[in-house]
């Protein structure tokens, strides 16, 4: 099992360098975008069960994801 997620913001660093005892700055345009979160199972034969949905992936959608597409096969 597998969690990952991509919207726009997902290459942006969080933490640069400066010089000592300086911030570091780095200006972004801040965009509101969609998220999109993919739900993977993996065996030893590759991927056999794989759920994308748009948002993020609450505790209910995992177990309903796991009992419906993992546990039964």
């Amino acid at each position: 099992m597998d969690e990952a997620s991509k919207d726009e913001r997902t290459l942006s660093r969080g933490y640069g360098y400066s010089l000592k005892n300086t911030f570091a700055i780095k200006k972004n345009v801040f965009v509101c975008g969609v998220r999109y979160t993919i739900l993977p199972a993996f065996s030893l034969q590759g991927i056999i069960a794989v759920d994308i949905m748009e948002g993020s992936c609450t505790k209910e959608i995992f177990k309903n994801f796991v009992i419906s597409n993992v546990v039964s096969l």
